[in-house]
């Protein structure tokens, strides 16, 4: 990849939402390029999760604009969603299915993009997928949740605190499969307390 001629990938400007008369983010912009690892750092309520549903079409902005893959996040934030793989920051999964069947559900969700990431996320992340998601430790969801999102190798990674319940070894891992996402080109946006 030639680092000279990386395009930006979000880019917002002035970003603000209010709910009602209660600042959620005011004034935002930055700008992330193809490549990056942009760590999103706050306190609790300072705004990061409400940006994120920002970028991803969850919620619309008061004032102000952004753009992913230079496609406007309220005009097509359908079309987005196609293009990001994504981690809630409180993750919940349906208690009553087996591992292996909430990846065969959610796989359904992005028809024509295969879980390509799929078999060697479950064997990094050392899951059994044997097991009904109310049978995780809470680690294990999260872990769990990690594969869901990463599976499909998107083209851009939002993730919302992904390492939350991880035991440090787990941890470990998960920063060199974003290392290694870094390295094909592959941005990653995630929120930090």
């Amino acid at each position: 990849m030639n680092y000279s001629q990386k395009r930006t990938v979000i880019q917002t400007e002035g970003l603000t939402k209010y709910y009602g008369k209660v600042r959620g983010i005011e004034g935002l912009s930055l700008e992330i390029e193809e490549g990056e690892v942009f760590g999103f750092l706050g306190p609790n309520g300072a705004g990061k999760t409400t940006t994120i549903r920002l970028l991803i079409g969850l919620l619309f902005p008061t004032r102000g604009r952004g753009r992913i893959f230079n496609k406007d996040i309220v005009e097509d934030s359908v079309e987005i969603r196609k293009l990001i793989d994504y981690i809630a920051g409180d993750v919940r999964l349906y208690p009553n299915m087996k591992g292996r069947e909430l990846l065969d559900y959610f796989s359904a969700f992005k028809p024509g993009h295969k879980p390509v990431l799929r078999k060697e996320l479950v064997e990094r992340f050392d899951l059994d997928l044997s097991k009904k998601v109310r049978e995780y430790s809470r680690g294990n969801r999260q872990k769990l949740a990690i594969v869901l999102a990463l599976m499909h190798d998107s083209p851009l990674l939002i993730l919302d605190e992904p390492t939350l319940g991880l035991d440090p070894f787990m941890q470990r891992e998960f920063y060199q499969v974003i290392k290694e996402f870094r390295q094909r080109g592959k941005p990653s946006f995630f929120p930090h307390t």
